[in-house]
């Protein structure tokens, strides 16, 4: 019963016409004369954000990256433990029957670290001239 009172009200009526202004009103209000993005602009700022943009992607991999870099870690450490337990069992404990597959898995461990450093920059860099990019638009207007 209460709710039918206030839908009927003056004040709610008033208040729901004024609100609608505000919300009708309110996309123009950016074309009055203030600063307002373009679509372009809007474009650049959207590259930093949201799901499918290009810092999403660059943030995706450098987490890929950094988990390639803890799983040869992990790789790197149960090959040698293998190398070694091998050795022992042939009664030749300092040789090192895995040494080829031990020095392939140490590069790709370092290069795994290079690409994260790498992903991680551009990054840094992205945000960076995006601000600049931002900066320089709107001290040009």
């Amino acid at each position: 019963m209460g709710d039918r009172r206030m839908l009927g009200s003056k004040s709610f009526k008033r208040n729901l016409a004024i609100a609608l202004g505000i919300c009708l009103a309110a996309p123009l209000a950016g074309h009055a004369g203030g600063p307002s993005t373009d679509r372009a602009e809007k474009m650049v700022l959207n590259l930093r954000v949201g799901q499918g943009s290009t810092g999403f992607y660059i943030l995706e991999s450098a987490r890929y990256s950094r988990e390639i870099e803890k799983d040869l870690r992990k790789a790197l450490l149960q090959l040698r433990a293998v190398d070694q337990a091998y050795s022992k069992s042939r009664g030749r404990p300092d040789d090192k029957f895995l040494e080829r597959a031990e020095i392939k898995l140490q590069q790709c461990q370092d290069k795994a670290k290079a690409l994260t450093t790498e992903v991680e920059d551009a990054s840094q860099v992205l945000r960076e001239t995006i601000t600049d990019t931002l900066v320089n638009a709107t001290g040009q207007k």
